[in-house]
């Protein structure tokens, strides 16, 4: 479907200079692929106009639940994970007046780096008018990966954008076996883009493993943090107390990040409860989703859909 069908390669990739000295698989069969995807409204709905899938990544046609004016898709990797050397890049462009919730299936496992590291990238462009939510899932980095998460937003004005993720601190729950904080590498670079000027770059590069005072000075006793940006002011009520692990604040630009440090469980309740509302907080419109979603219309095993009734913690 659609013409957008070069093929992805590792060319596509960008490679932050921490890890020039390693390199993306030499077979990239099955291991360096993606998907580009171009949505556009058609009969009062969201649809994919254009749909180039390679593997390791798919992608399901928009679901279209009951009353939601917001089409859900979802990304599939059929693999255990990322392994060593694998690439996969999410081309996604908006078209106007869409709306639209990007999804990963589930928790992204990012395996032992051998020879080399693997890396996602995100390449989105949102028209005006336009709203789309992406929720890649929770990364959990296992004992020596080295990994890469780039993302690329150019937002056209009256376009709006929410990006939520959430990272643990590894496979935590295996006694003597924890690989608490056991990465070799993990960096990420995220930038935003309204109209040609940059409102937005959030980049961290974690070197590991971390011996226990350097997680005390980035964690204290928490196992995972989660990160969210949105479009426009977001803002708490005037009697809200502060919260123990967040961080909320407006931009210079006049758009939301919102942080989270804890537990995993309720940073990814937090996380999604936000993401779900922030395109209406303050704005008089209305996202129907989180109820849509605990409604029944979806299997609750889901690893957003427990979350989705959640309230934001303010």
């Amino acid at each position: 479907m659609g013409a957008r069908s070069d093929r992805i390669t590792a060319d596509d990739f960008v490679t932050p200079p921490e890890l020039q000295t390693w390199r993306l698989a030499a077979h990239p069969a099955g291991r360096i692929g993606g998907v580009r995807l171009t949505l556009a409204l058609h009969d009062g709905k969201t649809r994919l106009a254009e749909c180039y899938q390679q593997v390791p990544l798919r992608v399901l046609p928009p679901f279209h639940l009951p009353d939601a004016d917001i089409a859900l898709l979802y990304l599939l990797n059929p693999t255990a994970g990322l392994l060593d050397g694998d690439a996969q890049l999410v081309d996604v462009h908006a078209g106007a007046g869409t709306r639209t919730l990007i999804v990963g299936q589930s928790a992204t496992r990012i395996h032992p780096a051998v020879n080399g590291f693997c890396t996602q990238q995100f390449r989105i462009h949102v028209e005006r008018d336009a709203l789309l939510i992406v929720l890649p899932g929770p990364a959990i980095p296992f004992h020596g990966c080295r990994y890469y998460q780039h993302v690329d937003v150019t937002l056209a004005e009256g376009a709006r954008f929410v990006w939520g993720d959430l990272w643990q601190a590894g496979r935590h729950s295996r006694g003597a076996a924890s690989e608490r904080f056991r990465f070799d590498w993990l960096i990420q670079n995220m930038t935003v883009r309204r109209s040609d000027a940059l409102v937005y770059r959030d980049r961290f590069v974690w070197q590991g493993p971390w011996d226990a005072e350097r997680v005390a000075w980035h964690f204290d006793k928490q196992l995972a943090w989660a990160n969210l940006f949105a479009t426009g002011a977001i803002y708490r009520p005037e009697n809200s107390v502060p919260v123990p692990g967040q961080s909320w604040f407006p931009t210079a630009f006049g758009d939301t990040c919102i942080r989270w440090l804890g537990e995993p469980e309720a940073l990814t309740a937090n996380l999604v409860a936000a993401a779900l509302t922030a395109p209406g907080r303050g704005s008089g419109q209305r996202v129907c989703l989180a109820e849509i979603l605990t409604a029944g219309n979806l299997a609750p095993n889901h690893w957003f859909c427990s979350c989705a009734g959640e309230q934001i913690t303010t």
